[in-house]
């Protein structure tokens, strides 16, 4: 979707997960998912919803993807820890479960309360990870990096764990206790 408007942005919301503001004059995909909304500011600060079905004209994914870098370019697998895995997926948990504004990554306070543990715990523990990806050329999570904005890594952090793989529905329904989303759903 391409934003023709020489001044007003407007937001793909897609089914969970946060949403995708486009600039005029910028783009986005709504995949990985064929179902979404698309959110506009109308007059007065009302909105405007349309909710678009496009699975008649999108492609299921081939699962044949092709190799981008030759292996010597390849860094080692980083390894995360049973415990660092399940403050990601705290973490992530929100921006999964929910749509729209609500899908926001969880704060450190809400990751200690979910898990049991101190938010200084939470926050040790995410220092820890964010310098173990940043190590491993991941942009945006520390001070140092010109990409990052200001000292909330939990972003970049987030959007890293679920654009990656490394956390998922499957994983936060089977490690977290009560394994659901906070409103409920499976």
């Amino acid at each position: 979707m391409r934003n023709n408007s020489s001044h007003k942005p407007f937001v793909v919301r897609p089914p969970t997960g946060e949403d995708r503001v486009v600039e005029p004059g910028a783009a986005t995909t709504s995949l990985p998912f064929a179902t979404f909304a698309l959110v506009f500011a109308g007059r007065g600060g009302a909105t405007v919803t349309i909710h678009v079905d496009a699975r008649p004209i999108t492609c299921p994914p081939s699962g044949t993807e092709t190799a981008t870098r030759a292996p010597q370019t390849v860094n080692a697998p980083m390894t995360i820890t049973p415990a660092q895995r399940l403050v990601l997926c705290a973490l992530c948990e929100p921006l999964l479960a929910n749509a729209g504004p609500r899908a926001a990554p969880a704060t450190y306070a809400e990751i200690g309360s979910r898990l049991g543990r101190r938010p200084q715990y939470i926050r040790n523990v995410v220092k820890a990870i964010r310098e173990s990806l940043s190590g491993h050329g991941v942009p945006a999570l520390t001070a140092d990096d010109d990409n990052a904005v200001h000292d909330d890594f939990r972003w970049a952090l987030a959007r890293w764990a679920v654009r990656s793989g490394v956390v998922d529905l499957v994983q936060i329904t089977a490690l977290l206790p009560g394994g659901e989303g906070r409103d409920g759903r499976r």
